[in-house]
């Protein structure tokens, strides 16, 4: 009996040290937090209104820096470079340049180069391509909607801001007297104004902070009017106000700049 009551304290504390001994782990806890974060993100965009008469679709490489508070508002600034090949108005150099059609080889119609003679008294190719930009301070809200966290959702967002834009003339080789840099300015429609943005998409956060990305629709409209004086291929002033659409999808990838905090967690 002596030895069976040892061999059974023995049995339970063994029982006891394998239950109260384990290494607890932690578990991320899922709660909202307020979070500083970087965006780098891509939009391709389309016109419409009066730039859609300048410009074709385009590209768009933005960045920003927002904040996430805990109550899931979310605040900040946000810029981007714009570029693109398409200019629809390509006939402000027909003053100094000729405009010729090119084909493929089907012979199906391809556009057209836009040639002029240079300073050595050779032909040059004009280039014309579209540049822009746009800052905004954004303000909106996460709605913690179709969530596998408290800290992802639908992200709703506006802002204000301007928008700037122009038609950048460009040429290989030899200068062309007629399109130095101050000539050029005669021709190239720089334009600035107040401008709008809204944001609606969907803004993902992971528990283990190595996948954050948002994607969405990106809607912006400025009033745009000329910085230069006088147009050289209208002869006349440009003092029209212009309504200006881009629009498109826009996705981006989130760098977390918190720390992580101990409240992140719990532990069983």
């Amino acid at each position: 009996m002596k030895n069976f009551i040892t061999l059974f304290l023995i049995f339970s504390s063994l029982i006891s040290q394998a239950q109260y001994g384990k290494v607890a782990k932690p578990v991320i806890a899922d709660s909202a937090f307020t979070i500083p974060l970087f965006t780098v993100s891509y939009a391709k965009q389309w016109t419409g209104s009066d730039m859609a008469s300048r410009f074709g679709a385009n590209n768009n490489i933005g960045g920003s820096f927002a904040v996430k508070t805990k109550t899931n508002w979310y605040f900040g600034i946000k810029g981007s470079f714009i570029w693109g090949a398409t200019v629809k108005q390509n006939n402000i150099l027909d003053n100094i340049a000729t405009r010729f059609p090119t084909y493929d080889d089907n012979d199906n119609f391809d556009g057209e180069q836009i040639l002029t003679i240079n300073s050595n008294g050779n032909v040059s190719e004009i280039f014309l391509d579209q540049r822009g930009s746009s800052f905004f301070a954004i303000g909106g809200r996460l709605f913690n909607n179709f969530a596998p966290n408290k800290n992802s959702g639908i992200l709703v967002y506006g802002g204000i801001g301007t928008l700037h834009h122009k038609i950048s003339i460009k040429y290989q080789g030899d200068d062309i007297p007629q399109l130095n840099d101050k000539l050029k300015e005669g021709y190239d429609r720089l334009s600035l104004g107040f401008a709008v943005n809204g944001f609606v998409g969907y803004l993902f956060m992971s528990k283990n902070r190595l996948l954050n990305f948002y994607a969405g629709f990106d809607y912006t409209q400025g009033w745009t009017k000329s910085l230069r004086k006088y147009n050289y291929d209208t002869q006349a002033p440009d003092n029209k106000v212009n309504n200006d659409i881009l629009y498109g999808v826009r996705i981006g990838w989130i760098l977390r700049l918190n720390k992580r905090s101990t409240q992140e967690f719990y532990y069983n």
